[in-house]
């Protein structure tokens, strides 16, 4: 569902950033919206508030999922009639089915959507929220994330080509799009975890970041080499719970970022190819940098803020 935003009339209220690289002036890189963050109790994901037909409502930010919906639990709070559509959503916990609501207006911020339909996901039980804000607003622009400041911003470039937009950090990595996702507008980024290459995303949705089992073999770890540490079952859409390690890598990197000996969580998918990608880099990490999507330019901008981006897990207590 892509939202409307009143761009035109903010862009005349807030400052507007002009740099270029070789042509003084060039580029006009306007902030057209910024949204504060707050976080859940249980899972610690990023929260902003929006409205469904007037009536607030906490919505998770979510990088990793493609369509912006509603919780049917969310739906029912706000009384909204759903009908069916025969079609479901994919996560690491299976397939859950979907829905569809009709709203008056749904918004966030300054974008509003008018009278539009909406997808409304039918088991997400785990999610602390009314709905999940998805790539198909969040990504209609250019995003800076900065969740150790606990906000969101939104611009939009013009002129700018290859200029240079990390405008918080000249010494800023630039790290290239390694392609989409077809169905929507989500990046991959290239990483390397144990020197092999592999397809990530930066999911806000996901609070620790982790590899599939797959993946993780790829890199030359297995879960049954020592070491590995079996963890609780996760999930998150869907009703299905899959099992979870805690394994040591020797390296990971991104773009000119490189750290040695980094633990992750390792899953085993519950449905082939509900996750297309190999790791999710989870809000664990995002909190240790500023990063901007540059949709604009199909890279990311992204500094080390410090602090440790894989935190160990503890491992869950014996029966």
């Amino acid at each position: 569902m892509k939202l409307r935003t009143a761009a035109a009339a903010l862009a005349l209220l807030l400052p507007v950033f002009s740099h270029a690289a070789g042509d003084a002036g060039s580029c006009r890189y306007v902030p057209v919206a910024k949204l504060p963050i707050t976080y859940t109790d249980a899972s610690h994901r990023a929260i902003v508030t929006g409205a469904v037909n007037g009536k607030p409502a906490r919505m998770i930010v979510d990088t990793g999922a493609y369509r912006t919906s509603l919780f049917r639990a969310g739906a029912e709070r706000l009384g909204l009639p759903l009908d069916t559509t025969g079609k479901y959503s994919r996560g690491i916990g299976g397939a859950s089915v979907n829905y569809v609501a009709r709203v008056d207006d749904f918004s966030v911020g300054i974008a509003h959507s008018g009278k539009a339909p909406i997808n409304v996901i039918g088991n997400a039980s785990r999610m602390d929220g009314d709905a999940l804000v998805g790539v198909d607003f969040l990504l209609q622009t250019d995003m800076e994330l900065a969740l150790a400041d606990n906000y969101l911003q939104f611009f939009r470039a013009s002129g700018c080509g290859d200029t240079f937009l990390a405008y918080w950090d000249s010494n800023a990595m630039e790290i290239p799009f390694s392609g989409k996702e077809e169905r929507s507008n989500k990046p991959y980024v290239t990483v390397e975890l144990n020197g092999v290459k592999l397809k990530a995303i930066l999911d806000t949705g996901a609070p620790h970041s982790s590899v599939t089992r797959r993946a993780a073999e790829l890199a030359g770890v297995r879960i049954d080499d020592p070491g590995v540490r079996k963890g609780a079952k996760t999930g998150g859409i869907g009703d299905e719970r899959v099992d979870t390690w805690f394994a040591t890598f020797d390296s990971f990197s991104i773009g000119p970022e490189s750290m040695k000996r980094v633990e992750l969580a390792v899953h085993e998918d519950a449905s082939v190819g509900a996750l297309p990608v190999d790791m999710l880099l989870g809000a664990d990490f995002l909190r240790t940098h500023r990063i901007l999507f540059a949709m604009s330019q199909d890279r990311l901008y992204m500094s080390y803020l410090g602090g440790d981006p894989f935190p160990p897990r503890r491992a869950p207590k014996a029966p």
